[in-house]
């Protein structure tokens, strides 16, 4: 009786122990993984052709709201607003 609860306690280990290493390879693709898509992500947005064409648009949409009829404090507000809520 005795043996067949070590056995059984040694397989139920067994197992364990091999999920575990399981989940850590996957834990640690995963974390490559998300490595390299943040360092491509950092390279596109530091691209100097985005970060103008970027600019060129928060200053159209001030533009344009100064132009529609919001004051200068107003248009600066709607603006960091609008960036705010594009994180």
């Amino acid at each position: 009786m005795n043996k067949k609860i070590l056995g059984t306690l040694l397989l139920t280990l067994f197992f364990s122990s091999n999920s575990f290493a399981t989940d850590v390879d996957q834990y640690d693709k995963m974390a490559q993984m998300l490595s390299k898509q943040l360092h491509a992500s950092l390279k596109v947005m530091n691209d100097p052709k985005l970060i103008k064409e970027n600019a060129n648009y928060i200053k159209n949409l001030y533009d344009a709201l100064i132009e529609e009829g919001f004051n200068k404090e107003q248009a600066l507000k709607l603006v960091a607003a609008t960036l705010a809520s594009k994180k």
